[in-house]
């Protein structure tokens, strides 16, 4: 006597009743009572397992297993996630803290910069003071020479007083 075809959409929505689990549930009862006329037939029990197994449709099979490969995929693509999140944790720190390092150089070179003009418009100003100074030493020194000159100048154009030897 063959078993009847199972139509899965019509199990799903409840419309017909599983005769093999009928016939489990009724081993696992029987099983459970302690009687020892109640002993059951493993090759029954493994008989009934392997006629579900049968009646399943290969796409619940594939579905169950794709279940169980999901799962996989998604722990393996959280742990991957997560990495990436470390990852990007760790170079967001790296640069926020080269960033500090830039703008700490930056205002210390800044600070370098004014320093240096400082002490530049003050070795200018030395520098410039030196100048007049050595200028005006010099100009005092033509003026001299000027006076001098003159001075010569007006006794070439003095009549000479002939001395008498």
């Amino acid at each position: 006597m063959s078993e009847p075809k199972i139509n899965f959409e019509d199990l799903a929505k409840g419309n017909v009743s599983i005769e093999l689990v009928d016939k489990l549930e009724n081993l696992r009862l029987s099983l459970e009572s302690n009687s020892l006329t109640g002993r059951v037939n493993k090759k029954e029990i493994i008989k009934s397992i392997n006629e579900i197994i049968d009646t399943i449709p290969v796409e619940l099979r594939t579905a169950r297993w794709i279940v169980r490969e999901q799962e996989s995929f998604i722990s393996k693509a959280q742990h991957e996630a997560n990495s990436i999140v470390e990852d990007a944790r760790k170079e967001s720190e790296k640069l926020i803290e080269d960033s500090y390092v830039l703008k700490e150089a930056v205002v210390e070179a800044n600070a370098l910069i004014k320093q240096s003009e400082l002490e530049s418009q003050s070795y200018r100003a030395t520098i410039e003071d030196n100048v007049d100074s050595k200028m005006e030493e010099i100009q005092n020194k033509i003026n001299q020479l000027n006076e001098f000159l003159d001075q010569e100048r007006s006794k070439l154009r003095q009549p000479r007083d002939i001395e008498k030897p």
